[in-house]
């Protein structure tokens, strides 16, 4: 894998309307595509090569590190403990903390000017980088300072990651260092979790924005997510969420492999947790491929129909409700594509995750959609809880799974801008 020194550049676009306060970081269960006006030019992909803190040297052996609940409070405890009562003395390591939360604390010029804003962000923070390693400077080798040292960790790392979705290569390049050395100064301590999970955090980031260019953001975010869970099994809570935030990104762009390996991780490592069970789910659909398809249900019109019927022909499952904005963008298309290759003996079966039938029965009446249907006359049963849905891990929509004549799964994840070229390959034009 290539250096993360010499490919991580050009990413301010990619991150600047994340750093003026927008985005999110759940991946959204109501699609089953998404788009992106920004680019990036490089991967974010982890360096191979032995790294070292670049500008504060830091020891091996240090104290373990309690929880930092409250850290500027019990840093600032931590601090005057060591200093005479009174103002902290400029340059201790209590008036470095207490500057730092000045700096973080201070209101941003109010203009409209993006720049300018850009440059008041990265001008703090690069205020807050030159106090925070002062601090870590002075208090790393010190085990009753090591909560003003985790502070300045913090601050250090939640700096660099705002350059770093800025674009600036420098912070990009210290985020992978820093979280290798403060693991290798303690593997255990709250600076090594906290580096590591900031990291994780960027790599989220990246897959989020650009994944859909790039599949290497995508496997990069896989590999910090399941490198956090086994170097930080205890962080439960930060480990489950960003091993379930990974997978199900792979999954959101059909990188079936690497959602396998982080919903595995969850089963495995956290099986008590509700997460470790949707992952079980999950896993049953993404392990579908090569194997029969038991699917079916009572349909809208009060039959029943199961892919079992179709045995001999090609059968299409298509999840869809009329509720689902990316759905009804797509539904033209998708009806386009199946109506072109039903002469040729495609079959086609929905599974609706509506709730509401009146809604459906409005949708189908300006619909040239003749599907049959699976539906639940049970209300308990519809929607997210459709016993389909709940049985495969279905968590977006629309959602084209393919099944071939013999009645093995091909596919769980077609993309609906190639959905004909799939079923081409599958059904060749008749001559």
């Amino acid at each position: 894998m290539l250096s993360a020194r010499h490919s991580l550049v050009g990413l301010a676009t990619v991150f600047t309307i994340f750093v003026n306060g927008c985005g999110g970081d759940s991946t959204s269960p109501q699609s089953a595509e998404s788009s992106s006006d920004t680019t990036a030019t490089a991967p974010v992909v982890a360096s191979t090569e032995p790294v070292t803190l670049p500008t504060a040297a830091i020891s091996a052996g240090s104290a373990s590190t309690p929880e930092l609940d409250s850290a500027e409070a019990k840093a600032a405890v931590a601090a005057n403990q060591r200093e005479v009562s009174g103002p902290p003395q400029k340059g201790s390591p209590r008036w470095l903390v207490l500057e730092m939360t000045k700096l973080r604390m201070q209101p941003f010029p109010e203009t409209d000017d993006i720049e300018k804003q850009r440059e008041a962000r990265r001008t703090r923070n690069l205020e807050i980088v030159k106090l925070a390693e002062e601090a870590i400077a002075k208090t790393h080798q010190d085990p009753e300072l090591e909560a003003v040292f985790n502070v300045a960790v913090h601050r250090l790392m939640e700096s660099h990651l705002e350059l770093s979705l800025q674009g600036n290569q420098d912070s990009i390049d210290a985020l992978f260092s820093f979280a290798d050395s403060f693991y290798a100064r303690d593997p255990k301590s709250r600076a090594a979790s906290e580096s590591a999970y900031i990291l994780s955090r960027f790599a989220h980031k990246n897959a989020q924005y650009s994944g859909h260019q790039d599949v290497r953001y995508l496997q990069e975010f896989s590999r910090q997510a399941r490198l956090f869970a086994e170097r930080f099994p205890v962080e439960q809570e930060r480990a489950v969420g960003l091993l379930n935030d990974a997978a199900a990104t792979c999954d959101f762009h059909g990188m079936r492999e690497e959602a396998i390996l982080c919903f595995e991780t969850l089963r495995q490592k956290y099986a008590d947790t509700p997460q470790a069970q949707q992952a079980i789910s999950a896993l049953r659909r993404l392990n579908l491929i090569g194997k029969p398809l038991d699917l079916g249900g009572p349909t809208l019109d009060g039959g029943f129909i199961s892919v079992a019927d179709f045995k001999g022909s090609p059968v299409l499952v298509v999840f869809w409700s009329s509720q689902a904005v990316p759905f009804i963008e797509q539904s033209s298309a998708i009806i386009t594509a199946t109506e072109k290759y039903e002469a040729q003996g495609l079959q086609v079966i929905g599974v609706n995750l509506d709730t509401d039938e009146s809604a459906i029965d409005a949708f189908l009446e300006k619909s040239s959609m003749g599907w049959r249907t699976v539906f639940h006359t049970a209300p308990e049963r519809r929607g997210w809880n459709h016993p389909v849905a709940v049985h495969y891990g279905v968590t977006m929509i629309p959602q084209i799974w393919l099944v071939d004549a013999e009645g093995k799964t091909v596919t769980t994840s077609i993309a609906t801008k190639d959905l004909d070229a799939m079923l081409a390959k599958l059904l060749p034009p008749a001559k």
